[in-house]
């Protein structure tokens, strides 16, 4: 990360590189990126990539209906990096996020992702990152932690046995 001050002219002309530059992906880049797709072994490597995020999906999604029944999956998706679990009516997920980041897994909150106010608390767990389904076994051990911080009552009462 870098950072420029300027002023005046010179400002102007240096916006006018940075859109430039922003904008427009340089042609050495985009004839490596049309030979990569173009190639034999791209629809090979999609499938792989796409058998593996349905794996992690799948491993997720049994992860947090074992460990965690009170948050709600209202939808599987059929693809993609992320799952969305819906909280328990009045919780405050921005108080569930920095307790799962005290126990040692980032999550995000969903409200930033609706255009109107949700109607409940939503997060958003990505399983496209991690190292496998260890990782994942993990990670939803430790949002229990933190749910059972943020949640004491509900999740002393829905807490597997």
């Amino acid at each position: 990360m870098s950072a420029l001050a300027a002023r005046g002219p010179v400002l102007e002309r240096l916006r006018a590189i940075q859109i430039v530059d922003t904008f427009f992906v340089p042609r050495p880049l985009q004839e490596a990126a049309l030979e990569l797709v173009g190639s034999p072994a791209w629809p090979r490597h999609l499938r792989t990539i796409s058998a593996e995020l349905k794996t992690r999906r799948d491993t997720m999604t049994t992860a947090l209906r074992l460990g965690l029944p009170e948050l709600a999956l209202p939808h599987i998706p059929s693809g993609g990096y992320h799952l969305w679990l819906r909280l328990p009516d009045g919780t405050d997920e921005t108080a569930l996020t920095a307790a799962a980041l005290r126990a040692g897994v980032a999550i995000t909150p969903g409200r930033p992702y609706f255009s109107a106010e949700p109607p409940a608390g939503h997060l958003r767990l990505s399983f496209a990152a991690v190292a496998g389904a260890g990782e994942i076994a993990e990670g939803v051990r430790r949002l229990r932690t933190a749910c059972d911080e943020v949640l004491p009552a509900k999740s002393a009462r829905l807490r597997p046995t």
